[in-house]
């Protein structure tokens, strides 16, 4: 639900600067009077940019917020205060109301520091390569350019699109040999519509298989990610273009029977096979997907626990016990036997029909 261009710079000036040496003035810690609704530092935006724009170092958020709403159990309903330059709260047009992660908005202080680096990173009038390289014409970035976030913008025309049926065929054609043709998975890939619960009954039962209908919380973001990763042998393929991807994400949202609203019985409104699928009715979808209410914000204070990469002490290493011969792989499900696709993907089984040959 961030915007991708916004994180990327931002995250850029942090990790840009994160070796520079802190510079707390006398007014980081809001010892100038002047507070947010009595609380938290009102000049954050300058307490940032004194210590070069990292604005998630804990010394940076305790000199803005203070240390009580910080730290612990204050600190996490600190978050909850719309006051708070850090707090979190999601616009009802990414998930069509009030559900489970509706405290998930960039906080102020992310979005001062994006204001700041995007001022600059597009500031490049001046810029020379000295030999190295040729700077990319503005032209050429535009294919790649297909960021849509999670309230729909960027997304296609609704001109542009095609019928369920037709966006099926294309996702036969380029999509079924690793995902199975109505996404139940293939060839040791990942199924996209299983109808499972992702609750289990005993401890003991398999892992629950997350695929879109059951797990996927936002409709837009999945059009996003397949047409900028898929087919992984040629992503954003201009065979398929933004038409074909729309369909094809048309036909995996039909296979998971996400509706497009409910009429007046409350009935689900599914897709029909010849429904022209476009952004329209991708971002009608977008409310609808079955598991978005279970996502919320980890409010939990930010934990920066020591790296061990040399000498670590026993507890860290192996069993637990410092012996190395002796350690849980990871990915087991509770009868100890690996989580499906595991064997798969590290060729631990024979060649074969079904998941793990061709």
């Amino acid at each position: 639900m961030f915007n991708t261009k916004q994180t990327l710079l931002a995250s850029a000036v942090a990790l840009a600067t994160a070796g520079s040496a802190f510079a707390m003035s006398g007014s980081g810690d809001g010892s100038n009077g002047d507070k947010i609704d009595g609380k938290y530092a009102a000049n954050y935006a300058e307490i940032i940019k004194e210590n070069d724009g990292k604005y998630l170092d804990p010394k940076v958020i305790e000199a803005i917020l203070g240390e009580d709403a910080t730290y612990g159990r204050t600190g996490l309903m600190a978050k909850l205060d719309p006051a708070n330059p850090y707090s979190f709260e999601v616009d009802d047009s990414i998930d069509g109301g009030n559900h489970g992660n509706a405290q998930c908005k960039v906080p102020a202080a992310f979005t001062e520091v994006h204001d700041n680096v995007a001022k600059n990173y597009t500031n490049d009038a001046d810029f020379k390569a000295y030999g190295f390289g040729t700077p990319i014409a503005e032209e050429a970035t535009k294919v790649w350019n297909i960021t849509v976030d999670g309230d729909g913008n960027n997304l296609p025309d609704p001109s542009v699109g095609m019928t369920v049926e037709k966006g099926g065929e294309l996702y036969v054609q380029f999509c079924g040999m690793c995902h199975g043709e109505f996404g139940e998975g293939a060839k040791g890939y990942l199924p996209l519509a299983v109808d499972g619960n992702l609750v289990t009954s005993s401890f003991d039962d398999p892992a629950p298989m997350k695929t879109v209908g059951n797990y996927w919380p936002y409709a837009v973001t999945l059009f996003d990610y397949i047409r900028r990763t898929m087919p992984f042998w040629t992503p954003n393929m201009p065979a398929i273009g933004d038409a074909g991807y729309m369909g094809m994400t048309g036909y995996i949202m039909q296979s998971n029977y996400i509706p497009v609203g409910f009429d007046e019985d409350g009935t689900p409104i599914e897709l029909d096979f010849d429904t022209f699928y476009n952004s329209e009715l991708l971002m009608k979808q977008n409310k609808y997907m079955k598991n978005q209410g279970n996502f919320f914000c980890d409010h939990r204070p930010v934990i920066h626990n020591e790296r061990c990469m040399s000498d670590c002490p026993d507890y860290m290493v192996g069993d637990g016990k410092g012996n190395i011969q002796n350690f849980v792989q990871a990915r087991l499900l509770p009868d100890g036997t690996p989580q499906y696709n595991t064997p798969e993907r590290l060729h631990e089984d024979p060649p074969g029909v079904g998941h793990a040959g061709m």
